[in-house]
């Protein structure tokens, strides 16, 4: 298993590449390394390569592309929307149509979630970007990049204000903008879900306001969504990405 997942790095705040410690530090990732994994199960993938067929699942609205990042030291993969017209763009999900949703929110566990990205070529109101754990349903891009009934994540739909919301069967909850977005500067997008009552936001490692309501009980997987809102060609960097929920499983 990676040095990514087993030694968060630095403190609040960092801008280093590595997991933040102030919000993977609550996780008993060293159990799960030694193979106590009656203690939970966890999922990285740093984007040392990437094809579609690899545990991904690619969907596209009608000219989104995936590709890994051949100049990126340590892998990455590129989201480009490959288009300037309003709602085309490329999706993601971990395992998606074919795989299993294995991260579920209950009273007993937590979900540990993080992700480094960072948006290119993005105008003021030309982007709509998602981050986030979301049920599989290759048709999240289908009119805006978060359209997905249950989901928690990071958005930035047409604004470089990025905000955080969880929706459980259409019904939302939402923290007023957490992250400005930068063009071209990666970011560390995180989050713990705490049981069923309680996400706490972590940006750069950073806590964030709670949201308490709404939390999604369905299975969800790792997703990221690039749409173009017109005018510009955005491009999502996925540098990594970490999910892990700790969970005493006696079956």
């Amino acid at each position: 298993m990676s040095d990514l997942f087993t030694r968060p790095q630095l403190k609040a705040g960092s801008l280093r590449r590595g997991l933040s410690p102030t919000l993977w530090n609550q996780a008993p990732l060293a159990q799960v390394n030694i193979g106590g994994l009656d203690q939970g199960f966890g999922f990285i993938d740093d984007f040392l390569s990437f094809t579609d067929t690899h545990g991904w699942v690619l969907t596209q609205a009608t000219a989104g592309t995936v590709a890994p990042d051949v100049a990126a030291i340590g892998g990455a993969v590129l989201l480009d929307s490959n288009s300037t017209t309003n709602n085309q763009g490329v999706q993601i999900q971990q395992g998606g149509a074919v795989g299993a949703s294995s991260f579920i929110a209950s009273a007993t566990s937590k979900i540990y979630f993080e992700a480094r990205v960072k948006i290119a070529d993005i105008g003021s109101t030309t982007c709509q970007m998602f981050a986030c754990l979301s049920e599989v349903d290759t048709s999240i891009l289908a009119s805006a990049a978060n359209s997905s009934e249950n989901h928690i994540g990071y958005e930035a739909i047409n604004t470089t204000a990025m905000g955080i919301h969880s929706e459980k069967a259409t019904a939302r909850s939402s923290t007023a903008a957490v992250h400005t977005v930068v063009d071209d500067a990666y970011v560390k997008l995180g989050f713990v879900v705490d049981g069923l009552t309680k996400i706490t936001p972590f940006v750069n490692g950073v806590a964030k306001a709670a949201i308490t309501t709404n939390i999604p009980i369905v299975g969800m997987t790792p997703s990221f969504v690039c749409h173009s809102s017109g005018t510009t060609d955005p491009i999502v960097h996925v540098d990594w990405v970490a999910c892990y929920q700790e969970e005493n499983i006696d079956n």
